[in-house]
Formats: structure tokens, sequence, C-alpha cells
């Protein structure tokens, strides 16, 4: 043990070679941890002997959990021992046992050494994005059943990663991803560009919404057909253009060739909180388009019928190519919710990103 009054201290390295081992080329300073007033030889390969050893109360059973040799591991006791001036193992031929001095030592060298891992261990989990922060855009039609699904199985995969949810129209969300706001975006036939990427989380039939009394209610499903001469209302092209196209499309596509209104009160409520559509609705001019998962339950004096033929939204899970770690894995994780299963809970499934192209092309 080096005399003398104030000296320096050499910090505590997960190096195992030797304590003299100078400097690599380009290599900084070695991240301290120091114990007491120690002088300045002591690292965590002497902590993990010492810890070894006094659990093991046997030289040759704590070498080989260490996997170093015996004679290697009695000379990082003595290197201790010396460091601290105080004797910490009674050797005899037969067995190890403890000082009394040792047993304040040991607690603490549990603490470092379990403090040093957690903290090893949580820079790799960050690193790999299985922590820190993920905020996440979603869609109104999202919110009552495929977002709290993703949600679940986000934390049960990443329990480390803190979710952040938002609530946008499809453009907003897209472009709030785009900008780097947000991590990911949950969104029906996002339109992306650029360096967005996204994979498919399920694809969904959707219906109608009619009023109670419509002499169509009674029809399940609805004849598309005999919606062509009604007025469609639905949220507005440039809040919503890739779902809008989908689902527009589809109707134009298999005949329909009503009048279309767009929504004018713009919130997650949709068609019962726009004033004139949910009017026209009640009166039996027009009728909605809307996901059976969508309303629990129905507003009072409408109904939900499926439709036929139906057209099939797929749900797109988008981030930034360039994104960071979280959202990278989060994607990778992401669940595939079986298609088009609204009873009960949907099995989840691992599935692998998409290209980009796949949201934005026709998935009829």
């Amino acid at each position: 043990m080096n005399g003398g009054g104030s000296q320096d201290r050499t910090p505590v390295s997960e190096d195992l070679s030797d304590t003299r081992r100078p400097n690599r080329p380009g290599e900084g300073p070695v991240a301290t941890v120091r114990i007491g007033h120690v002088s300045g030889h002591a690292e965590l390969r002497h902590l993990r002997a010492f810890v070894a050893v006094a659990e093991e109360l046997h030289f040759s059973r704590a070498a080989k959990r260490l996997n170093v040799v015996q004679q290697a591991l009695s000379t990082q006791i003595r290197q201790l021992e010396d460091e601290l001036g105080v004797q910490l193992l009674r050797r005899t031929t037969r067995n190890v046992e403890l000082t009394e001095a040792v047993r304040e030592l040991l607690d603490h060298a549990r603490g470092i050494l379990d403090a040093v891992s957690t903290a090893f261990e949580r820079t790799r989990r960050t690193a790999a994005g299985e922590a820190g922060l993920l905020a996440i855009s979603f869609t109104p039609t999202l919110a009552d059943e495929t977002l709290p699904l993703l949600v679940a199985e986000l934390h049960d995969r990443h329990p480390d990663v803190t979710l952040q949810m938002c609530e946008m129209w499809q453009a907003e969300g897209v472009e709030a991803v785009k900008a780097g706001r947000f991590d990911i975006g949950l969104a029906r036939c996002p339109t992306l560009s650029g360096d967005l990427e996204c994979a498919t989380l399920r694809h969904e039939k959707i219906g109608v919404i009619l009023a109670a009394d419509h002499a169509l209610a009674g029809e399940s499903p609805v004849p598309m057909a005999a919606l062509s001469a009604m007025t469609l209302t639905i949220w507005p092209r440039a809040l919503s253009p890739g779902f809008f196209d989908e689902v527009v499309g589809f109707y134009r596509f298999n005949g329909f060739d009503g009048p279309i209104l767009e929504f004018e009160y713009l919130s997650s409520g949709v068609f019962h909180t726009d004033p004139a559509a949910r009017a026209e609705v009640a009166g039996g001019r027009a009728f909605s388009v809307a996901f059976q998962t969508q309303f629990h339950p129905v507003p009072d004096g409408f109904v939900w019928r499926p439709v036929e033929p139906a057209p099939v939204v797929p749900v797109h899970l988008f981030w930034r190519s360039v994104a960071g770690p979280s959202s990278s894995s989060s994607a990778r994780s992401s669940p595939e919710i079986d298609p088009m299963t609204t009873n009960g809970v949907p099995p989840l499934n691992t599935r692998s990103p998409a290209n980009s192209s796949e949201c934005s092309g026709t998935h009829m």
C-alpha cells in the first residue's frame, strides 16, 4: 500500500488485464469508480474476485466461476488487501473464512458491481432502441382498438420505453414524423414520400353508418348498389388523402355516383359531431363510412352495417428510415393483427417492415 498523505486515485476499469497497461492510441481516460480512500490500483476485477471468493468461500470454485486460473485470483485478492491495508480472508488448508472487516466491504462491492452492470445494460438497451422515449401519432379511427393493442405489445416487449401518443389527422401525422417531431405514425393508407418507410399491421373491412329507421338498416350486408343515390359523408380529403382516395375510389369503381359531403367539424367523433353530416344521415338522405371497431357503441339513433362489396382498408405503421433506435426497434417488433378480426382480442404476430411503396398503393 502506498504511504503518504493525500494521494491520486486511479480509476476502477472494466479491463481485466494488468493494471499497468498503457492507454491504447486514441484511448481517453478510463471511467472512475472510487472505493473509499484507496490509493490507486483497485479495479472492478478486484471487486469481482473478492465477491466471488467471499460468496463461494473456496478459491477453486471462485476461480471457476470467474473463468480465471486460481493463481490469478489469489493475486487479485492480495492486491486488494494490500491496497486497503486490511486482511479480508483467513486462508487455511481446507477453507476460507471471512474476517469481520470484510462484511462492510462485501455489501459495498456488491452494490458497485450491480450499479456498473445496470449502467452498462441500460446503455446497451438505449443504443438498441429498447429504452428511451417513443412519440407516436395516430389517426382518430385507430384509437379504440388498434392503438391499444399496439401499445400493449410495445409495453410487453420494451418495458423500458416510455410512450407519448397524440391523435392527429393523417396528413398531420405524416408531416410530424417526416419532420422528426414524432418517431412513428399509425394511420390508414398514409401517403408517404421521401425517407419514410412503413409496415402493414392489419386490414379491416369498412362498413356504413345509417339512420336506425332507414329502410336499409334491416339489411346485413347492405348492397352497395342501394346506396348509389345517397350522399356519402366523409372527412376532408386534405386531411386524409390516402384514406379518402381509397374509400371513395372503391365506391366509384363499384357504381356509386352520389354526391360527397366532407365534414366541417373535425374531431375524433367524426360524423356524429358534425351537425350537417349528422342531420343528413339522420334524415335518411346520406350515409357515412366507419369500421366496426370505431364506435363503442354506435351513437343513439344510428346503426353500423357491413356493406357488400366491402372496401378492405389497411392500417400502417410508418417511420423515418433515418430515425433513432427506439422507433426502428419498435417498427421491427410491431404486431400484425389478424386481418379483419373484430370479435374478441386479435392475436399478435411479429412481422418485418415493408417497403414504403406498399403504403401508397391500392389495397382494395
